[in-house]
């Protein structure tokens, strides 16, 4: 009895060494968290913050228009009602292509920093995995549960600050 518990020990250890050393990384958090990530961030912030605060203030000054129209309209020509009205209709226009333009060249470069991000610290982990001998570094994407030993993101993130 003893013979055969120690020979069922022995193949299920055996069992766990060839399936190698593996780790998980978050994912999520490794996005949330990397110096890259919060630098992209902060061009993209950068880069339309500019167009954000214009959009925004047509916005107020749209509704500031309205307002205006609806307090001074009955003490108002028939001509300076219709241009009033085609003054915020076109303005209502203007807002909503810019809003549009904004939101496809914020997503234009969304993806392509996010693409640049998943190179750096897929080279990253590579790296990472070859120099501490893992077999395989699997992400949240396809594990249902890892233990919290086997989770590598802060170390992961640490290799991403240098």
């Amino acid at each position: 009895m003893k013979l055969t518990t120690f020979i069922l020990l022995a193949l299920f250890s055996i069992n766990l060494n060839a399936a190698g050393k593996s780790a998980f990384i978050n994912s999520k958090l490794l996005l949330e968290k990397s110096p890259q990530a919060i630098a992209a961030n902060d061009r993209l912030q950068k880069q339309f913050g500019d167009r954000d605060q214009s959009l925004r203030k047509l916005a107020q000054d749209i509704q500031k228009m309205e307002k205006t129209f609806q307090n001074d309209s009955a003490i108002m020509s028939d001509e300076q009602k219709k241009k009033a009205e085609d003054n915020i209709i076109q303005n209502k226009r203007r807002f909503q292509f810019e809003q549009q333009s904004l939101k496809e060249d914020l997503q234009a470069r969304q993806r392509e920093l996010l693409q640049q991000l998943q190179a750096s610290i897929r080279d990253v982990i590579q790296a990472y995995g070859k120099a501490n001998g893992y077999d395989f570094i699997f992400t949240d994407a396809s594990i249902a549960y890892a233990s919290d030993a086997v989770d590598i993101t802060d170390e992961i993130i640490k290799e991403l600050e240098k």
